[in-house]
């Protein structure tokens, strides 16, 4: 045989984890060549200036653009198969193009850390404890003296194939008690390959709840175009038994042999659903969230990608997980804008979904109670199916939404009198009162009374937010942290005071209010350990009689039967922002936390604390609902030529000089806008709104059109004369394609 025959390729192109929009190429080794059947998607070592990076291949080649001789060639392979399958290469080039971001960093967001690292893409060994004959048959009173070794050994005892290291840890079991009993000859462990899914458990004893008509209709259409690609919108208002109506489509996919992709925007919505599966199917479910640790999402990712995982149930980047049976994507609370990358590879994970069922041609379920503007609108047009549920399910009703006017009035604590006597009459009934307030830590603000200095970031364009138990001052956006000072570094005054409630504040007043009645706080902040959700959710359905005080994490998706009545304490937040899509997130958050009230069979209640209580949107949300809002909401925003019927990509420059980032987007505009389109529109450049952020001056341009074409055609002439133009500065610059923030 020829030569030429075993090596049908000489050079291989090559994506690098670098901030540079191009492939490397690289020789191929005859040696290597002969050795190895090189495919895209293998991890290759390779020399990149004066060290050596792993990358990914992404195409064999016979020729290179570049001289044959100043080609280096490859180092080592680092696989003997394809980490990234054809399918997933393919969505990630699109997300390259369609996001203008670097191909190579687009590719290694879409491996888990550890394979990133050059970890091995196979399952681990890991230990599994059994009972030798003597620990089988010992009384376990004869370990009375050492709880946690009698704990340990009834567990192993209770399982004779043997208990993993895995479910120790779950059952909370010590590993020292472990190894103890090992050394008495009572237990030992047996290396076993991690290759198989997590435990199955048995289907529930309850029959499923009987569908209403609606829930009937929305299924039967599910069904029926559950072979292929298919946008279905599930608009159904809080409570209305979206989730059952999905449950009943996947129960018949999975009964096929499919596997299910389940995307959720929080973290903290995993546990309840995982749950919510666990008593409906008896398969192998794996959970994807950044919560867990790089070996457990490695073990996730290869469980899906084996097929051995049906279920996958995961926050954004679980988009791009790998699973050769894939028969649906749903996308619960589609909405959320936790769903966009916000800084790096900016993309969305909804569209990034959409995108890949049409290329494998399977649905896609958008479930939400507030569909956001664009999939509204999609519906509008018919691009989508739109499935209407409006009434929820069983006896349960909509819960009345009440606006109380806070003009003139003397609040207490933040709370109006008619709000503190309706939580007092809610939990003289052993029900439970969810407070909402959008606003993490103590205070907002620190302010001295003298002679008016207030706490700022040295860092960012922004107050300090006060954070009394900690003991501290926070950055929520460059996360500087200080100590929090007693006395005012300008006068020496220590008349320092908070400005403002936030979540922290609220339940250290409340608890002086209501001393008898347990007090929850769901924030970022209290939520931060592992566990930590799941925890104070159990609590929450342990009492009957609470008060629960959160952010927007309380907002999504959470099912608390006695919770019947909900405040708002700032409904006005939103109503007069400088964003466009201010208003569209007021409402959404506003009925999405209406919506925890009155959920089983109690009737529910809303408070809405408002300066404004005939703000026509307030009015509109309060008596004819979000979508009545929302299409009012989307007439407006046609007439004004914004997304989502204009499409819009943001340019940001950052510099740590003042004038820096301005000045070169506005050469870059002065020497590229001549050659766009004519229905191509730009505007700025001009300053962020936090103009300094982690101490870098932020400078935005802004670009518009009615079709995507021109608009991508001018971003990608701006992309090349940034890359250009910043190669000689220390000038930092992203593209946002589809921003969901005005930065």
């Amino acid at each position: 045989m020829s030569e030429a025959l075993l090596t049908p390729y000489s050079f291989i192109k090559v994506a690098l984890p670098v901030p540079m929009r191009t492939l490397f190429d690289y020789k191929v080794p005859k040696a290597i060549a002969l050795r190895h059947e090189l495919k895209p998607g293998m991890r290759v070592k390779v020399p990149f200036g004066k060290s050596s990076r792993l990358g990914v291949i992404v195409a064999l080649s016979e020729t290179s653009d570049w001289d044959p001789e100043q080609v280096k060639p490859l180092t080592s392979m680092h696989d003997q198969s394809p980490v990234i399958t054809e399918e997933l290469m393919a969505l990630c080039e699109w997300a390259a193009r369609y996001y203008h971001h670097p191909i190579g960093d687009v590719i290694f967001h879409a491996l888990p850390v550890l394979l990133r690292k050059g970890e091995s893409a196979e399952f681990r060994t890991e230990n599994w404890w059994l009972t030798t004959p003597e620990g089988q048959s010992l009384p376990l009173e004869q370990l009375s003296r050492a709880p946690r070794q009698q704990d340990f050994l009834k567990a192993v005892q209770q399982h004779p194939n043997g208990l993993s290291q895995h479910a120790a840890s779950v059952l909370d079991l010590a590993p020292a008690a472990g190894k103890s009993l090992e050394e008495k000859g009572l237990l030992r462990r047996e290396p076993r390959s991690f290759n198989k899914g997590g435990e199955k458990h048995a289907h529930q004893t309850q029959v499923p709840p009987t569908l209403n008509p609606e829930q009937m209709r929305a299924t039967e259409h599910l069904l029926d175009y559950r072979h292929q690609f298919n946008v279905a919108l599930l608009d159904g208002v809080t409570g209305s038994g979206k989730t059952e109506v999905f449950l009943r489509v996947m129960e018949r996919l999975i009964e096929e042999g499919k596997q299910i992709l389940v995307m959720v925007p929080e973290i903290g919505l995993t546990p309840q659903t995982l749950k919510r599966f666990e008593i409906r199917f008896n398969t192998d479910i794996v959970l994807m969230h950044s919560s867990m640790s790089d070996r457990e999402r490695l073990d996730a990712w290869l469980l899906a990608a084996s097929g051995h995982a049906k279920i996958i149930i995961g926050t954004r980047s679980a988009a791009f997980i790998p699973a050769p049976n894939l028969g649906m994507i749903v996308i619960d609370e589609e909405h959320d804008t936790s769903y966009k990358q916000h800084e790096g590879f900016r993309y969305h994970a909804r569209d990034l979904a959409v995108k890949r069922a049409q290329a494998l041609n399977i649905p896609v379920l958008l479930a939400s109670a507030t569909p956001s503007y664009e999939s509204l609108t999609n519906a509008l047009q018919k691009r989508f199916a739109w499935l209407k549920l409006r009434q929820r399910a069983g006896n349960a009703h909509i819960p009345e939404m009440e606006r109380v006017d806070l003009r003139g009035k003397t609040l207490i604590h933040g709370f109006s009198e008619h709000a503190l006597a309706s939580m007092k009459l809610c939990l003289e009934r052993k029900e439970q009162v969810l407070v909402f307030l959008n606003r993490r830590g103590y205070a907002p603000t620190l302010m001295c009374h003298q002679c008016g200095w207030i706490a700022a970031c040295d860092h960012c364009d922004v107050n300090l937010t006060v954070h009394k138990r900690a003991n501290k001052l926070h950055c929520h956006h460059c996360d500087t942290q200080k100590a929090l000072i007693h006395t005012c570094p300008e006068c020496e005054s220590e008349e320092l005071f908070t400005v403002g409630e936030g979540t922290e504040q609220i339940e250290t007043q409340l608890s002086t209010l209501f001393k008898e009645v347990p007090i929850l706080r769901i924030d970022r902040d209290s939520t931060q350990r592992k566990s930590a959700m799941a925890k104070l959710t159990q609590k929450i359905h342990e009492h009957d009689q609470a008060i629960l005080i959160g952010t927007q994490m309380l907002a999504k998706g959470h099912h608390f039967p006695n919770v019947t009545l909900v405040i708002i304490m700032d409904a006005d937040a939103g109503l007069f922002s400088s964003d466009f899509r201010g208003m569209e997130r007021t409402a959404q958050l506003i009925t999405q936390v209406a919506g925890r009230a009155g959920r089983a069979k109690k009737p529910g209640h809303v408070l809405l604390q408002t300066y404004h209580p005939d703000h026509a949107a307030i009015e509109c949300l309060c008596n004819l609902g979000y979508e009545h809002f929302a299409i009012d909401g989307l007439a407006e925003r046609k007439s004004l030529s914004l997304p989502p019927f204009y499409h819009q990509v943001i340019i940001r420059a950052e510099s740590g000089n003042e004038q820096e980032a301005m000045q070169l987007l506005s050469a870059m505009r002065n020497d590229i806008e001549p050659y766009f389109a004519k229905d191509v529109y730009l505007v700025g450049p001009y300053a962020a709104i936090i103009v300094r952020k982690a101490g870098q001056h932020r400078a935005l341009i802004s670009i518009k059109a009615a079709q995507r074409a021109p608009l991508h055609q001018a971003t990608q002439m701006m992309t090349e004369w940034l890359e250009q133009s910043t190669k000689q500065h220390r000038i930092r610059f992203a593209i946002d394609v589809d921003p969901l923030e005005t930065y």
